[in-house]
């Protein structure tokens, strides 16, 4: 990996447009598809929500979450904590017109608040080989020559 990992990260989740961001809800754990803003230079990964949302209700039960980004060859997973902010800054930081479809109050409704994720972990997997050398190494990890396929850059960064 030519770069930092920690700048491979924050430069690969600024592409995705939605992740899977997962809370506990008692026992289970939920998941839900939600367009992620990241602020760079704070360190975090915005959401705008509503604040009465059940999301809500289950950070503040437990703040550990996790978020899953996946697109084309590309995949990140990331563990850490969030808060909820109605701060307007923050809002309008991370508004975009997409979200006024999911808070019809607009963003200065009075429900409109931002998730905001602190990452303390992220794992990165990276396919950096083309889709022939791909099958060649599949095939050569089918056939015992390796234990597996050489096809993917794979890192733990801590943030």
């Amino acid at each position: 990996m030519s770069e930092q990992p920690a700048e491979k990260f924050w430069d690969m989740v600024e592409d995705f447009q939605t992740c899977m961001v997962t809370t506990r809800d008692g026992g289970k754990l939920r998941s839900r598809p939600m367009a992620p803003r990241i602020s760079r230079e704070r360190g975090e990964i915005l959401f705008i929500t509503d604040k009465n949302s059940h999301k809500v209700d289950e950070i503040e039960a437990d703040a550990q979450v996790a978020c899953s980004f996946v697109q084309k060859e590309e995949y990140v997973a990331v563990s850490g904590t969030a808060s909820l902010s109605t701060d307007r800054a923050r809002i309008d930081e991370a508004w975009d017109p997409q979200a006024e479809a999911w808070m019809p109050g607009g963003k200065d409704g009075p429900n409109t608040a931002v998730l905001v994720i602190r990452p303390s972990q992220a794992e990165i997997w990276d396919v950096t080989s083309n889709k022939i050398t791909q099958a060649w190494e599949f095939a050569k990890a089918y056939v015992g020559d390796k234990p597996r396929p050489d096809t993917t850059e794979n890192v733990k960064v801590d943030l």
